[in-house]
């Protein structure tokens, strides 16, 4: 499972983000994809999103 620091990067930037709630902070734990047991986006584009981060 990606760290909590991971999923917020993620979240702050992925076009498919959709909040569970009003209010909620961006974050893939706070997306209505992210599900299952594994707890990984159920659109799959998880590792995509997180590659394509400008990290410098």
């Amino acid at each position: 499972m990606p760290s909590l620091e991971d999923m917020q990067m993620v979240g702050e930037t992925c076009s498919r983000y959709e909040a569970v709630g009003q209010g909620e902070f961006r974050s893939c734990e706070t997306c209505i994809h992210w599900t299952g047991e594994e707890k990984m986006c159920d659109l799959d584009i998880y590792w995509t999103q997180f590659t394509s981060l400008d990290q410098t």
